[in-house]
């Protein structure tokens, strides 16, 4: 699995996550198209809007810490459906709802299974693609999430003029046909089968979906065998994530979500609003919007051609600290070019680059027994940023502060990130997953003992996969 070429069985799983990854996004982002249209329909005040804002990320803060512990111990396919299906469901449900206080309470339970497919999805990428492509993958699929953001501000800009911010969530249902089909599609992990034992369904699936020939200049797959699994470690915990192995780099990590999540997540609630503020109309800052997310999008499929080349630690922290400088800089400008130009660049770097490549880096970090868990709570912390950004700018604009106080605040969070990626990133570049988690071991001197061959036929059985 580790060097095989890219299959076409390969490309047909891949599309059928990344088509529920982008929906994800899609459904996540629609926030800033939905602000509007609910002040006016429901009369709500800045902070009423914050919560809102705020409201989907303790859903999604709940679910990204559940999800990644049960699918660490049930499997990756069948809690990637239940995640997905129960976003579809609320989406839907949100289309009929009569009150703020309902809406409220459908977008919370959204979230719950927003979080949810993104503690579960891109470990499941990581386990099954080949080595040397899980990198520009794993930010790949970042990119189709964070199209979502301009996905969600274009569909808004030819819906709203034409239909209220119902139609947004009644576009958010069609998640459900990406339920189906992974449900239908998509197989179990192999790295989990080959965990749980299931050793015999594992090898037919990789007969499956590998290639017969390693890729060209890659070592055959006998040659390397991965380490046995560490006796006594817990499936799916927390206590490990904090344990001598991880501590820092896991602690690195949550920092870094947290203040990404709050850049992300507080500009694509807000930017509509603070553009309308600045004197561009309503329609044309969604169209803004979706330029300025746009450069997201470019910027993680930048990262995905930079990450094994460059290195996670180099990418990560020198675009965290272009983003944070770039934001404060964007904040001086009124000007409409200048405005977009600016805002782009800081899109492109602060969520693009830094954003995917943190999320690669996470998923890829854990041995597999914790991926999703790790994945998880460092998604969990993203969502933690998205839950307290939206309301603390509510609050500050109900203050009648400057506009170019959110400016400020963003470029803070990105500069932070930028230290905390420098001071305490283990670079991951060039190594299979077993291979980090040998390291990893190694540096506390609890390296496991050397694995038996491939060929001897104990491989998988007590893999450290």
């Amino acid at each position: 699995m580790d060097d095989s070429r890219f299959t076409s069985r390969h490309l047909r799983i891949y599309v059928t996550a990344l088509f529920g990854h982008f929906m994800d996004g899609f459904v996540i982002n629609m926030t800033g198209v939905l602000i509007p249209g609910l002040i006016v329909t429901f009369h709500l005040t800045s902070k009423q809007a914050g919560h809102f804002s705020s409201s989907l990320f303790a859903g999604m803060l709940v679910g990204a810490a559940v999800a990644g512990s049960a699918s660490d111990r049930f499997g990756r396919r069948f809690p990637l459906f239940v995640s997905i299906m129960t976003y579809a469901v609320f989406s839907f449900a949100a289309v009929f709802a009569e009150s703020y206080d309902s809406l409220l309470v459908f977008r919370t339970l959204q979230g719950v299974g927003l979080g949810a497919e993104i503690a579960i999805v891109l470990p499941y990428i990581t386990e099954f693609v080949p080595s040397r492509h899980r990198g520009p993958l794993v930010t790949l699929a970042s990119a189709a999430w964070i199209c979502g953001l301009p996905a969600s501000a274009a569909v808004g800009r030819l819906l709203m003029p034409h239909s209220s911010w119902r139609s947004m969530f009644a576009v958010g249902s069609i998640s459900a046909v990406a339920a189906v089909l992974i449900v239908t599609r998509l197989p179990e992990s192999v790295r989990y089968l080959l965990r749980t034992g299931r050793v015999r369904e594992a090898r037919a699936l990789v007969d499956t979906i590998a290639s017969p020939e390693p890729a060209a200049g890659m070592r055959p797959a006998a040659a390397v065998a991965p380490a046995p699994a560490e006796a006594g470690r817990a499936t799916g915990s927390v206590r490990f994530l904090l344990g001598r192995s991880y501590l820092r780099y896991t602690l690195s990590i949550w920092l870094m979500e947290l203040c990404a999540g709050a850049f992300l997540y507080g500009m694509s609630s807000w930017l509509p609003s603070i553009l309308e503020r600045r004197g561009v109309g309503l329609l044309r800052s969604f169209s803004y919007t979706a330029i300025i997310t746009f450069a997201a999008v470019v910027g993680a499929i930048v990262a995905g051609q930079l990450v094994n080349r460059v290195g996670r630690r180099s990418v990560m922290s020198s675009s965290f600290l272009l983003g944070g400088v770039v934001c404060l800089i964007w904040g001086t400008t009124s000007a409409t070019a200048a405005v977009v130009a600016l805002g782009s660049v800081a899109q492109f770097f602060g969520s693009g680059v830094a954003g995917a490549t943190l999320f690669a880096y996470a998923s890829e970090l854990y041995p597999t027994e914790s991926r999703a868990t790790g994945l998880g709570w460092a998604a969990a912390w993203q969502k933690a940023g998205g839950l307290v950004m939206p309301t603390a700018v509510g609050y500050v604009l109900a203050m009648h502060a400057s506009s170019y106080v959110f400016f400020v605040l963003f470029g803070a969070i990105s500069l932070l990130a930028g230290v905390s990626a420098l001071a305490a990133t283990f670079e991951t570049r060039d190594k299979t997953v077993e291979q980090i988690t040998r390291e990893l071991a190694r540096r506390v001197g609890r390296e496991p003992a050397t694995a038996p061959a491939v060929g001897s036929g104990a491989v998988g059985e007590t893999g450290d996969l």
